[in-house]
């Protein structure tokens, strides 16, 4: 997708395939999440992002946007998966990993 999300910004894509990914603008620099939370399947960019934490809408489960990690103590969830995101002329991709078929 064009690369036009404001700094500090989130949003949630569908993909092709149906994956849905957070994405988040931090400074210039794109971060990607599954966008559904593990813990009881909310949508991540539904929430509220506070520099690089994503808070989710649900529960509350905190996430670093950057790494995934769960911020939230006690921990009542796993990190959310992270993607690579590039940027080349103005266009986002992400690097996803090879799903089995």
């Amino acid at each position: 997708g064009k690369a036009d999300l404001a700094h500090g910004a989130m949003r949630g894509y569908r993909l092709p395939s149906g994956r849905e990914l957070l994405v988040a603008n931090l400074g210039g620099a794109y971060f990607a999440l599954d966008d559904w939370c593990n813990h009881a399947g909310c949508s991540l960019s539904s929430g509220v992002l506070n520099g690089p934490e994503v808070t989710c809408p649900c529960h509350g489960m905190v996430f670093d946007v950057r790494t995934g990690s769960l911020m939230t103590v006690p921990r009542l969830c796993d990190d959310q998966k992270r993607y690579v995101v590039e940027v080349e002329a103005g266009e986002l991709s992400v690097e996803l990993p090879m799903e089995n078929p």
